[in-house]
């Protein structure tokens, strides 16, 4: 009860980067736990296995997430309600832990995902979410931070 009032207590842009710094989180982590079942062929008849179309192609949910940021993006160009933006900010994480999960195959244009290189997604996403997490918990400290620095250039009224 108490998380909710602190939640409610919070300005917007606050509010919508919490939202998406948790689903992006829970998304990464989610996906990087699938895809290690996948690679280790945990559970080979379950349902999380390499999924390739008929013509053998592989889509990566890196596709999936391109396609959903366009979508949100869109979408909250276009609406100007509280409530919407509410929303897409969970779809937006789902689609930036899609899409950041595979950094570095569209870094390299290469499918690094278990390699050495396969690094830099995890390098991603731990830069993606300090930045989110120094949004949403930080920006009282970082605003006034900046209004110390803009008083001390222009010296005292």
């Amino acid at each position: 009860m108490r998380i909710r009032y602190h939640y409610r207590r919070l300005d917007l842009g606050r509010r919508i980067a919490l939202r998406v710094l948790i689903t992006f989180l829970l998304t990464f982590v989610v996906l990087r736990a699938i895809t290690a079942i996948i690679h280790y062929e945990l559970f080979p008849h379950g349902p999380f296995r390499n999924l390739v179309t008929a013509s053998g192609l592989h889509i990566h949910h890196l596709f999936w997430g391109i396609l959903l940021l366009m979508v949100t993006g869109f979408v909250a160009l276009a609406t100007r309600a509280e409530l919407w933006h509410l929303r897409i900010a969970v779809i937006f994480g789902i689609a930036l832990g899609l899409t950041l999960d595979e950094f570095a195959l569209w870094l390299r244009l290469a499918d690094v995902y278990w390699s050495p290189e396969g690094i830099e997604s995890l390098k991603a996403g731990a830069v993606v979410a300090a930045l989110l997490g120094l949004y949403a918990f930080g920006q009282p400290l970082w605003l006034a931070i900046l209004r110390d620095l803009f008083h001390r250039r222009r010296g005292p009224d």
